[in-house]
């Protein structure tokens, strides 16, 4: 079905076999590039002003500059969803340094806007929870949104054989982030996360809005210890949404099963959306 579809790459609205990085771009040959994702209902992209915003920062903070401007880019992807009329489907804008005469000096940079379908995980991991594995590391710049996964695809295959469903960083038992999304846990009815050393989620953002409107909320360090003893634990991401995980590492959180809390969450957030998506479309 892909084959099907328009992408956007430099200017142009083409089939996706088209969209070719050359061999000597910075993205490739350096790791010198961002990107975000979000999705799209219909046509009505999620939380794009958010995700967007971020890009805005991804760039800055590494001093690459966007082809488009950030009006233009909105013009894009609402092109790319009225050409392509998928139900639901993901966003995925693409920022490469462009090609280098040195191998190494940023050329002009490239932007590559993809729309592909998606699909949500399956019911059953909501129901009943998730695990994580364990891994000390810590990203280089976690305010940047970077194309950069290497140490996530080097344990992928360990955290899948071993029943995980993605790693979990630490570093001396201070906890960062999820490889994809951030962490959170429930302690006595009141909500704690980090927001030091972590990808400034979109999810995320709007989740403790959800939030903040039934829990008390604490932002500040989060430690392996906390998780083990924490009554309920959950990640949040653009692709999971909010997602129970009720094992970390080889321990269990509290009874090995998704809390009302969390269960709670969901559905705000879910409705959340909804009223987003209406509210966008009306």
């Amino acid at each position: 079905m892909d084959s099907n579809l328009v992408q956007y790459f430099n200017g142009e609205f083409v089939p996706k076999e088209a969209v070719k990085l050359s061999i000597d771009d910075v993205g490739l040959t350096r790791g010198y590039a961002i990107f975000d994702f979000f999705k799209a209902k219909g046509n009505t992209p999620i939380f794009i002003e958010d995700h967007l915003d971020r890009l805005v920062n991804s760039a800055r903070q590494i001093n690459l500059a966007l082809p488009l401007s950030i009006p233009e880019i909105k013009q894009v992807v609402q092109a790319l969803l009225l050409k392509n009329q998928l139900a639901y489907s993901s966003i995925k804008v693409i920022v490469t340094g462009g090609v280098s005469n040195d191998g190494f000096t940023p050329g002009k940079p490239q932007i590559i806007i993809l729309n592909t379908p998606f699909s949500d995980p399956p019911h059953t991991l909501y129901q009943k929870g998730g695990s994580l594995m364990l891994q000390a590391y810590t990203r280089d710049n976690p305010l940047v949104k970077s194309t950069n996964y290497a140490n996530a695809l080097a344990v992928q295959s360990r955290w899948q054989e071993e029943g995980h469903i993605d790693v979990l960083y630490h570093q001396n038992g201070l906890v960062s982030e999820v490889s994809r999304s951030n962490i959170y846990y429930f302690k006595e009815g009141k909500l704690y996360t980090n927001d030091d050393g972590v990808l400034l989620g979109v999810t995320r953002k709007n989740v403790l809005k959800c939030a903040q409107e039934i829990f008390k909320i604490q932002l500040g360090p989060i430690y392996l210890e906390d998780l083990w003893s924490a009554d309920e634990v959950f990640i949040t991401s653009s692709t999971k949404k909010v997602l129970p995980i009720v094992k970390i590492g080889d321990r269990e959180i509290d009874s090995g099963e998704v809390g009302e809390n969390t269960m709670l969450l969901i559905d705000r957030f879910n409705r959340y959306i909804d009223d987003y998506i209406a509210n966008t479309t009306a």
